[in-house]
């Protein structure tokens, strides 16, 4: 009888040592594994930070009807390069950034868009563009880039910009006009 009550007793402090090492363990696995596994509110903030990031370059390559009718060559050829890379940014990020439904609606909208930028610069490329108009850009240091387009007069050693286009993230800005040229000495 007195071998019995060791053995039960012996068989209820081994179950209590289990369930401690279990418990034990279980939570510095936990923990190593919390460790490793960004939180929650970790992976919501890099995620609303890929998805504004990516709305700023849809928008920087995106011209509304207006924009698209006055812009030139230049603009639209680097607008389809901006959505080609997008794209493929798009495509790396399904599953982790967007679900697979929100990665398709996007990459339609940028389908949708080089559809017709692609239309546009080949009716661009068959244009002649006159003698008169300049094209520059400048480049930030932040990687944007803003397009010029000119209308200049040649008067000796003298150059008159009588006015032009700048584009900038998808927007124009008109500058000159109405005698408000500006001199530029050769």
């Amino acid at each position: 009888m007195r071998h019995e009550k060791t053995r039960k007793q012996l068989q209820i402090w081994l179950a209590i040592l289990g369930v401690i090492l279990t418990l034990g363990l279980g939570a510095a696995v936990t923990k190593a594994d919390a460790a490793k596994v960004p939180s929650q509110q970790k992976l919501r903030t890099d995620k609303s930070y890929y998805i504004k990031k990516n709305k700023k370059a849809l928008r920087a390559a995106t011209l509304n009807k207006k924009g698209l009718s006055i812009a030139w060559k230049e603009v639209v050829s680097h607008k389809i390069k901006l959505l080609k890379r997008l794209k493929k940014v798009v495509a790396q990020e399904r599953g982790t950034v967007y679900t697979s439904k929100q990665a398709k609606v996007l990459t339609r909208k940028i389908n949708k868009l080089n559809k017709k930028y692609v239309i546009k610069l080949k009716k661009l490329k068959a244009q002649r563009v006159p003698a008169d108009i300049e094209h520059n850009y400048y480049i930030f240091p932040n990687g944007d880039i803003a397009f010029m387009q000119e209308k200049v007069k040649q008067v000796g050693n003298t150059t008159y910009v009588l006015h032009g286009l700048h584009e900038l993230n998808g927007v124009f800005h008109k500058f000159g006009g109405h005698g408000a040229g500006f001199t530029v000495r050769n």
